[in-house]
């Protein structure tokens, strides 16, 4: 569930069959190393997986007072919009995040919602100086079109110097149903160069 491929060496692949426990133990493996993992998925299911193991992964570090963000590349979008190829690059973080009081704007995402549509308003809340976006949604099509609208806004913050992370988080619905809540950060997008000088100092960062 969780082993190098040929493709990403090192990479943590994730599929529709993997062991959430399994994966979710050994992304925060990884992030106490210092050198987390490329999250890898391939369809709906193992994205949604994939989503829920970081979310995990994160419980799993609290008594070490460590942390996570994420943020998805989705490599075959040019040729494909609906691709379901997923990659997560993970940054580890020296002590634990807190966001429910720094949110300044939530919105829900449902498996009809436009993934462009919804990076378009995750955009305007960047640029209004919204650091913090609470995303919600529930099931593998809303949490799959979450984190490809992340990656399209992404993409529509580049001329304005701006960047984006998530940090994953469980939460009950009123009905009892499993709600997946996304924070989206933003900020100022980080240099190939400053992470490498970064990479090579004291504190652990990975971009």
């Amino acid at each position: 569930a969780a082993a190098a491929g040929p493709r990403i060496a090192g990479a943590c692949k994730v599929s529709a069959e993997s062991d959430i426990q399994k994966v979710s133990g050994y992304i925060a493996a990884c992030v106490r190393s210092g050198q987390p993992a490329m999250v890898l998925a391939i369809s709906d299911l193992a994205v949604n997986k994939a989503i829920k193991a970081l979310a995990l992964a994160r419980n799993f570090l609290t008594t070490d007072n460590l942390d996570l963000v994420a943020q998805p590349r989705f490599p075959e979008y040019d040729v494909n919009t609906m691709t379901a190829n997923m990659q997560l690059d993970l940054e580890v973080k020296q002590t634990r995040i807190s966001l429910e009081d720094k949110v300044t704007a939530t919105m829900c995402v449902s498996q009809h919602s436009t993934p462009s549509a919804v990076a378009g308003a995750i955009a305007s809340t960047a640029r209004e100086g919204k650091h913090v976006t609470k995303v919600s949604c529930m099931g593998p099509q809303a949490v799959l079109r979450t984190v490809k609208s992340i990656f399209l806004a992404r993409r529509f913050l580049v001329d304005d110097n701006l960047d984006l992370s998530f940090v994953p988080e469980f939460s009950d619905s009123d009905n009892g149903l499993t709600v997946m809540n996304f924070y989206v950060l933003a900020h100022a997008p980080k240099a190939k160069g400053e992470a490498e000088e970064e990479a090579a100092e004291p504190e652990p960062a990975q971009s």
